[in-house]
């Protein structure tokens, strides 16, 4: 189990370089642009639907 442990927690040689480029932060940067685009996209997208079945509701009920 301690060796389990120990491989685990072992950090690999492309982490230190990733961290010491600097090259993580401009990832973690685009991932978090990324994630509140698609957020913003569905908010707006469910916004759209919503109106849109308000509509057909509305106009179903014009028709009975």
């Amino acid at each position: 189990m301690d060796s389990l442990l120990s491989i685990l927690i072992q950090a690999h040689p492309l982490e230190g370089w990733f961290f010491g480029s600097g090259k993580a932060m401009v990832v973690l940067a685009i991932a978090l642009i990324l994630l509140i685009g698609f957020g913003l996209w569905m908010w707006r997208a469910e916004s759209r639907l919503k109106s849109m079945e308000a509509k057909l509701k509305s106009k179903n009920q014009q028709e009975s």
